[in-house]
């Protein structure tokens, strides 16, 4: 503010000039309750291991102890990778499509379908469980009889969710002699063509027949 000092009749007088408007007061903060703030959303943490699974992921053809043992590392559905003890050895039964083009689109449930997603889109979704789920078209039932039929069009696929087959059937082709594990489990055709049979850790061939 500018002042000036005039002297009038004896009189000193102080004429002043300010500014004609007041200086803004001070921002107040206006913090909402503490019920009112929405928590942030946690992202998903990945799921613990089944009891006796490596605390990490298993290395290919690595060694293991417990047969059948069956473990699954995902940090969310769409992409993960499950692993089986077979023989001694870790291998990969089934990995999940781990593309951004599927990021969140697996649902956090086993048995939900996947919402926008068609059905040849490809998408695999893994579960702790040690559920795979895709779509996958209804293979068709051979029927074991010695009259010829014939072979009906594939059908549509559909959403399912299950676990890989026994992996003495199909972690490669089985030889006369070779190693397998469990015993007694039976791979190959049913009928009308070669199988195995799980005999003592070892595989036993045979040809099955046709029914008449």
């Amino acid at each position: 503010m500018n002042t000036w000092k005039w002297a009038v009749a004896g009189m000193s007088v102080w004429l002043g000039c300010a500014s004609s408007q007041p200086p803004p007061p001070p921002p107040v903060q206006v913090r909402a309750p503490v019920s009112e703030v929405a928590p942030a959303e946690a992202p998903p943490a990945e799921v613990p291991p089944a009891p006796g699974c490596p605390a990490g992921t298993p290395i290919e053809l690595s060694s293991c102890s417990q047969h059948g043992l069956r473990c699954t590392y995902a940090a969310s559905p769409e992409c993960g990778t499950l692993w089986e003890c077979y023989l001694g050895q870790w291998y990969v039964r089934a990995r999940g499509s781990c593309s951004s083009q599927f990021e969140g689109v697996c649902p956090r449930k086993a048995g939900e379908v996947p919402e926008g997603v068609p059905a040849r889109s490809g998408v695999t979704c893994l579960y702790p469980e040690g559920l795979v789920c895709a779509y996958r078209a209804e293979p068709n039932q051979q029927v074991c009889s010695g009259v010829a039929r014939a072979i009906p069009p594939p059908a549509a696929p559909t959403y399912r969710c299950e676990a890989p087959g026994p992996a003495a059937c199909e972690l490669g082709g089985f030889q006369q002699g070779g190693a397998c594990e469990p015993d007694g489990v039976s791979c190959g055709a049913p009928c009308c063509g070669l199988g195995a049979v799980c005999v003592q850790g070892e595989w036993q061939l045979e040809m099955r027949p046709c029914p008449p």
